[in-house]
């Protein structure tokens, strides 16, 4: 199996930093009853570096042993991207109404992406998957439609509305997926129902087992060959 690199111990240590920088900071700017620009950038950097890592931990917790994992994988980059524009415009006093419209559209993405990513995680037996599908359609084109908002800086009672009905659907289907993961695996114990933490669990077994078993065979073969040598009659010469 070849695993490809895994992100979760820096993003699990950056989360733990972030959050207690955050709260040692918070302590702090609430003794000194000092809440400056600074300050707030301070405090919202730590905000966005534990979002970030909680968004990519959740990328790398639906990541396959197989596959491309193209969708974890996109959304682990986006998420870069977005707090990384995030933090430039915050320190950098960036005033370029397309940046913000750029890292706002880009946050939407990552988050969909993300979100997506969690659902994947559920397995769901052949008759449930359009379950699936639906959402993550909803999904991307909620965030779709959120974008051409921004960019467009659409303001129409109608529009927001839209945007309200397809943010129901979309938490309801997340509601939803859950149940019918757990309805399939108590009808179904099939491997394909896995998530994808237990088939990596399943593969790494898999190949250490596969490893033992090669080790076995080469130690049988060394036994093999030093007890037919020890069998073998041995020519004396006569005096």
């Amino acid at each position: 199996m070849s695993e490809s690199p895994s992100f979760k111990k820096p993003l699990l240590y950056a989360l733990i930093v972030s959050v207690i920088a955050g709260a040692i900071l918070g302590i702090i700017l609430v003794l000194r009853n000092t809440w400056g620009w600074f300050e707030v950038r301070v405090m919202l950097t730590t905000v966005i570096i534990a979002v970030s890592s909680l968004c990519g931990l959740a990328c790398d917790l639906s990541k396959t042993p197989f596959g491309m994992n193209l969708l974890p994988r996109s959304g682990l980059v986006m998420t870069g991207i977005a707090a990384v524009m995030l933090l430039l415009g915050m320190w950098g006093d960036l005033q370029s109404e397309l940046f913000w419209k750029s890292a706002i559209v880009i946050c939407i993405a990552a988050v969909a992406t993300v979100h997506v990513c969690l659902l994947s995680i559920a397995k769901l037996a052949g008759r449930f998957r359009w379950v699936y599908f639906i959402g993550t359609q909803i999904i991307f084109g909620l965030a779709a439609l959120l974008s051409v908002i921004i960019f467009a800086e659409i303001d129409s009672e109608g529009v927001w509305r839209f945007v309200a009905a397809m943010s129901i659907v979309a938490a309801a289907i997340s509601l939803v997926i859950p149940i019918l993961h757990r309805i399939s695996r108590m009808e179904s114990r099939s491997d394909a129902l896995l998530m994808p933490i237990d088939l990596r669990s399943v593969a790494s077994i898999d190949e250490e087992i596969a490893s033992m078993q090669k080790k076995i065979a080469h130690l049988q073969q060394l036994r093999n060959e030093i007890g037919g040598n020890a069998c073998k009659p041995t020519n004396v010469a006569d005096g």
